[in-house]
């Protein structure tokens, strides 16, 4: 990766504020979060997720997160579904109230969905990875209503409990909109006091045999989201029955990655971490430093040399950390799964490369 050109700076953390939190199970609330200055929101595309910033007590860093946008863009308001299960979404559940402000960077990522395709599309997800998938069904139903040509949708949809299963209500609602071409498969491990047909429709997990007994020979794309388990899961199924790997399109939680059968193609060679120490300007203001091999990541020479850049995951799978590259060359040591431009690193996963001619690789980045 090669950049001569000056890159812009990435967009400023705006203000949003809390318009209404809602408790959509046992273990996820929505926040609806609306610009604190009134100016219009920037677009975003279904399935994108909101990087967001939280306070920390004690002046410790703040805590960047992302959530997934789980209202379709045509929604007047942005909103952010989440489960209570670390730090962030902890704060979240149990510090946020209505009126309160949270930092908020436009929404980002490339898990998107083609409205145009007339094909079948089956969605698959499971607990809180409903929520790009939500935002993606929502945007295929508003389409579909403005062209009157719409995408079939089928939609696989686990859960542990029908406690901790959200959005029942609104599911109903987009069925209803849908003129029959959304069906709703869901599943639930523990049934409890369920009642099959009206509150599940398969108990146990989603096999191999469950997909087949809803899905006919024809072609579809697939679209899935949930917990590493799950996706490796199910890409195993489909992919065993014959599923290309190019009409699988999945977003895992976490910094886990798809283990897929095929390499991504690549359109340049992959380069070469640098054997050499490598000059490193940080920013503008010229701090700098020399990098070594050993130093780590740009990441973690940044935090070693006093600079403070955000990061969330430390595993480029949430995009945090994306940094502009005004000059010089990186390479990666991981396989990355966050949307990032030419002119941009992950600096979590990325050291200085070596450069094909031979010639003195040094580095320009734009770290705050």
């Amino acid at each position: 990766m090669l950049s001569t050109n000056t890159s812009p700076s990435r967009p400023d953390w705006r203000q949003f504020r809390v318009a209404q939190i809602v408790a959509e199970s046992a273990v996820i609330k929505s926040f609806y979060l609306e610009p604190a200055d009134g100016a219009a929101m920037a677009p975003h595309r279904a399935g994108q997720h909101l990087p967001i910033r939280l306070p920390q007590p004690g002046g410790e860093p703040p805590l960047l997160r992302t959530y997934t946008v789980s209202v379709p863009p045509s929604a007047r308001q942005l909103r952010i579904s989440v489960r209570k299960l670390g730090v962030g979404s902890s704060y979240l559940h149990d510090a946020i109230a209505v009126g309160d402000i949270i930092d908020c960077r436009e929404p980002d990522g490339d898990f998107i969905i083609d409205t145009a395709p007339a094909h079948p599309v089956v969605m698959i997800a499971a607990g809180v990875g409903i929520t790009p998938i939500l935002s993606m069904i929502s945007h295929l139903i508003d389409e579909g209503e403005r062209s009157g040509a719409m995408r079939p949708i089928i939609f696989f949809y686990a859960a542990r409990t029908k406690a901790e299963r959200g959005f029942d209500e609104e599911l109903n609602r987009l069925s209803a909109r849908s003129d029959g071409k959304l069906t709703i498969i869901r599943l639930l491990q523990e049934t409890g006091e369920a009642v099959i047909g009206a509150d599940y429709e398969e108990q146990g997990i989603l096999s191999a045999s469950v997909l087949e007994k809803y899905l006919g020979f024809q072609l579809y794309d697939f679209y899935m989201c949930g917990p590493p388990g799950f996706m490796q899961a199910v890409y195993d199924a489909l992919t065993s029955h014959g599923v290309a790997d190019h009409r699988i399109f999945a977003e895992a939680f976490g910094p886990a990655s798809l283990k897929r059968q095929v390499e991504t193609r690549r359109t340049e060679p992959k380069a070469e971490p640098s054997k050499v120490p490598v000059d490193l300007v940080f920013n503008a203001a010229g701090d700098h430093g020399v990098w070594a091999p050993g130093a780590g990541s740009l990441l973690e020479f940044a935090e070693s040399s006093g600079l403070t850049p955000e990061f969330g995951c430390r595993e480029g799978a949430c995009g945090a950390c994306k940094t502009p590259l005004i000059a010089g060359t990186v390479a990666y040591f991981r396989e990355t799964s966050a949307a990032h431009g030419d002119d941009e690193v992950l600096i979590c996963s990325a050291v200085p490369a070596t450069t094909a001619d031979g010639s003195i690789n040094k580095l320009v980045l734009e770290i705050g």
